[in-house]
């Protein structure tokens, strides 16, 4: 028997193998009856998701005649969400496939190799203190981690005046940096009251919700020098304060444990790098899992399930019967699925609030890490510029000379960036570049962007946020169960959320989910 989906137009149709003998070995003959790989006579509706896809068919063979087994759960994305719970379930016993939308593993991580033995990440590239599972898929793929570069002054634009400055341990001599200390320990008193996984019990939850972030710092910081470092400061939340509310910042900065731990270096979210890139990591989950389980180029469009008898999840070229279905991708795609029947009012509605953030990451390649020599860390802060903020990325010398400064344009800065034509846009940031570097910093060999709102099974980085008023109209749905569906990707975790730590985690949890369930 042939499994298969006939496809419209000029495309031969996909054939799927048999899955392996492991895949079949935790169920029942009555489950391998009832959930099963479906042949299907016509062609799925293409549905929900945007954008669109070319022939599906690498690496898919044809199937022996005869019954396929049952897949105990389907996972939807092949992030470090979704390869973490498929290696949860594999190692429960489970069989388990994964159907990504891209042509490779890795979600929103992407690892440039330069021709020297370099790289560049244009995604996710940090680990750091608290990120366990992250540092143990790290070791159990064969990978290798060094200290972040990060030796030498940091060139600052500080909040109470325009000038530059030169500062490695002495943060606190710029001036007006005792007032923004003052108020971030007021928002760090406010998020440690939170319960990270619930932050909707606060007893003033529903009020903070209501105003947006924007509006807590005019009322609470006038002088609009510091409000602006502050604004710069806290963009990891990848929203302008003025999407974002209150409570879904204190909410993100209660799950990151607080600000020192998510804007510093040693003991903190960026204390760590990866040999060779933060991509490999992901690909050597794929190889444990196997090629018969990780599914590339096959979109998702629609999901018919029940509240008791398992799903069909359908691609252009497949139909698979599964008794659970895990989505691990960015929570506004998971949304644009067709669901039949539909989804729960909390479930459907979150989605149409939970926007992804926007932020965008460049990196300059130049022939050495030159600002080493001026006594420099390469890291910069200037909240006024397009961009914001930089840093030493480049790889250890044995394995690269190459010197990688990393940029990011966060929010506004993005969006008044993206209406500008590449030459122009260019020239404005090595101009940046250059004033606090000097003028080797506007010849780099190579410039790498990345803008991940404009990937279109991603829609923008780091991570999605919820909409002022969705956290406490939506409360659980964010992450609880819908009969067999399961919700994962790092913006549902209630640690390190926005965070590959937090992709990672959100993956085991929903896998936990499931066989418990079972």
């Amino acid at each position: 028997m042939v499994f298969l989906i006939p496809r419209s137009g000029g495309c031969p149709p996909t054939r799927v193998p048999d899955a392996s003998p492991d895949m079949a070995s935790s169920s029942s003959s009555a489950d391998v009856s009832r959930r099963r790989f479906l042949q299907i006579g016509g062609t799925v509706a293409a549905g929900g998701l945007v954008g669109t896809t070319g022939c599906a068919t690498a690496g898919l063979a044809t199937a022996p005649q005869g019954t396929a087994p049952a897949v105990d759960v389907m996972v939807i994305g092949a992030g470090f969400a979704g390869l973490a719970a498929a290696l949860a379930l594999k190692a429960a016993g489970r069989s388990v496939l994964v159907l990504e939308a891209r042509d490779r593993v890795g979600g929103r991580t992407l690892t440039l190799a330069l021709p020297d033995g370099g790289w560049v990440d244009e995604g996710g590239q940090w680990v750091g203190a608290g990120h366990d599972r992250f540092y143990h898929w790290i070791r159990e793929t064969g990978h290798r981690t060094y200290p972040s570069p990060n030796v030498g002054d940091w060139l600052v634009t500080g909040p109470a005046d325009t000038a530059r400055r030169r500062v490695r341990d002495n943060w606190d001599a710029l001036p007006g940096m005792e007032v923004v200390s003052a108020h971030k320990a007021t928002l760090q008193a406010m998020a440690d009251q939170l319960d990270p996984a619930a932050p909707w019990t606060h007893p003033e939850a529903q009020r903070w919700d209501g105003i947006t972030l924007a509006q807590w710092l005019a009322d609470q910081v006038p002088d609009d020098r510091i409000r602006g470092f502050m604004i710069g400061d806290m963009s990891y939340a990848c929203a302008s304060p003025e999407q974002i509310s209150l409570l879904s910042f204190l909410a993100l900065l209660r799950a990151c444990v607080g600000f020192d731990k998510l804007n510093g270096f040693e003991d903190a979210a960026q204390q760590d790098r990866l040999i060779g890139g933060v991509q490999p990591v992901a690909d050597g989950m794929a190889r444990l899992l196997g090629d018969e389980v990780v599914r590339l180029r096959q979109p998702v469009r629609r999901v018919r399930w029940s509240e008791t008898g398992g799903a069909t999840v359908y691609t252009d070229a497949l139909a698979v019967e599964a008794g659970h279905v895990i989505f691990a991708g960015p929570p506004t795609l998971m949304g644009a699925i067709e669901y039949a029947p539909s989804l729960p009012t909390q479930r459907a509605q979150i989605t149409q609030h939970w926007p992804q953030g926007l932020v965008v990451k460049v990196g300059f390649v130049y022939d050495r890490p030159f600002w080493r020599e001026q006594g420099l860390s390469g890291g910069s802060l200037e909240h006024t510029a397009w961009l914001s903020e930089t840093a030493d990325s480049s790889a250890p010398p044995e394995h690269s000379r190459k010197g990688v400064l990393t940029g990011f344009l966060y929010t506004n800065a993005a969006r008044e960036a993206s209406l500008v034509r590449a030459p122009e846009r260019r020239a404005r940031l090595l101009d940046e570049l250059a004033s606090r570097f000097g003028e080797t910093a506007r010849t780099p060999e190579r410039i790498v962007e990345m803008n991940w709102s404009t990937q279109v099974w991603t829609r923008g980085c780091y991570g999605g946020y919820l909409a002022p008023g969705a956290t406490w109209a939506f409360k659980g749905a964010m992450r609880d169960p819908v009969g067999p569906l399961h919700w994962a990707g790092t913006e549902t975790s209630s640690v390190w959320p926005t965070f590959i730590e937090g992709a990672i985690r959100s993956g085991e949890r929903a896998a936990a989910e499931v066989l418990a369930a079972r």
